[in-house]
C-alpha cells in the first residue's frame, strides 16, 4: 500500500472525518462483523471507528493498520486485553497467520493501492486470509468526471475546533491524473479511482469470485445517481 498516516494527521483524524464523512458505513460494516459466522478482519483500522464499536458489541474482531500512529490510537480506546486484536502492517503482504470468515477494506482503503499489481497481490492475500466460503467487502468513490476534469482549489471542507481552544482549518487542492486514474490530493493523499467495470475485470483475475456491487450501504443497485460502489466478494470453497 502507498499511504501512511504520521502523527498529525492522526491527531486531527477522528474530529475532521466526523465533520466530512456522514458515517453511513458504520451500520452496514459493524452489522457484518457481528453477523459473521467466524472471526472477522479489518483491513485499515484507523483510529478504530468500527473496530471499536463492533469489539464492544461482541464480534470477534481482528485488525490491521499500516499506521503505527492510527494503530496506537485505536489501540488506546480498546479493553487492554483487546490491544493486541491490532496489527501494523501491510494489507498487500500481511501473513497474520490465520483466516477468517469475514475481511473488510471499509472507507477506500482500496483506493490508497494505486497500481493494479499492489491491487491484484492485495485482493490474492485477502483470499490466503479468508476461510472457505468466506468474505471480502469493501467500498472505493464513484468518479465524477466533471471533478476529475476540473479538479478544484482552496475547498475549506473543515474549519473548528480540533479540541477545546484549538482551532484548525483544512483546506484541500485535487487534481486527477486520467490517464493513470490516480486523484492527487494536496494534504496531501493520492488515491486511486476506480471504475465499475474496471472492479468486475481486476476481481475477476483475483482468486476472489464477485458476489455483487452496490452503488450504497442498503443494498441499492448501483446507478448514474450512486456516489459509493460497495464490493462484495467471497472465497470459493478450497
Amino acid at each position: 500500500m502507498n499511504d501512511t498516516y504520521p502523527e498529525f494527521v492522526a491527531r486531527f483524524y477522528d474530529t475532521v472525518y466526523a465533520h466530512v464523512r456522514d458515517g453511513v458505513d458504520n451500520a452496514f460494516y459493524v452489522r457484518e462483523m457481528l453477523a459473521a459466522p467466524g472471526p472477522a478482519l479489518e483491513i485499515g483500522v484507523g483510529t478504530g471507528r468500527l473496530f471499536v464499536e463492533a469489539r464492544r458489541k461482541g464480534a470477534d474482531v481482528w485488525g490491521v493498520d499500516l499506521s503505527p500512529e492510527m494503530a496506537r490510537r485505536a489501540r488506546e480506546r480498546l479493553a487492554p486485553e483487546d490491544r493486541d486484536r491490532i496489527t501494523v502492517g501491510d494489507a498487500v503482504s500481511m501473513r497474520l497467520g490465520r483466516r477468517f470468515a469475514l475481511v473488510i477494506a471499509p472507507f477506500r482503503v482500496l483506493s490508497h493501492v494505486a497500481t493494479v499489481e499492489d491491487q491484484l497481490r492485495l485482493l490474492e492475500t485477502v483470499h490466503e486470509h479468508l476461510l472457505p466460503g468466506g468474505r471480502f467487502l469493501f467500498d472505493v468513490y464513484v468518479p465524477a468526471p466533471r471533478i476529475l476534469a476540473e479538479g478544484f482549489c482552496g475547498f475549506v471542507d473543515f474549519d473548528g475546533e480540533w479540541s477545546p481552544g484549538h482551532k484548525m482549518r483544512r483546506i484541500v487542492d485535487a487534481n486527477a491524473d486520467i490517464v493513470n486514474q490516480i486523484s492527487h490530493v494536496r494534504m496531501r493523499f493520492d488515491m486511486r479511482f476506480f471504475f465499475r467495470f474496471e472492479l468486475e475485470h481486476l476481481v475477476r483475475r483475483s482468486p476472489l469470485a464477485l458476489d455483487a456491487i452496490y452503488g450504497d450501504f442498503e443494498g441499492s443497485p448501483l446507478s448514474p445517481e450512486s456516489r459509493e460502489m460497495v464490493v462484495c466478494t467471497r472465497r470459493t470453497a478450497g
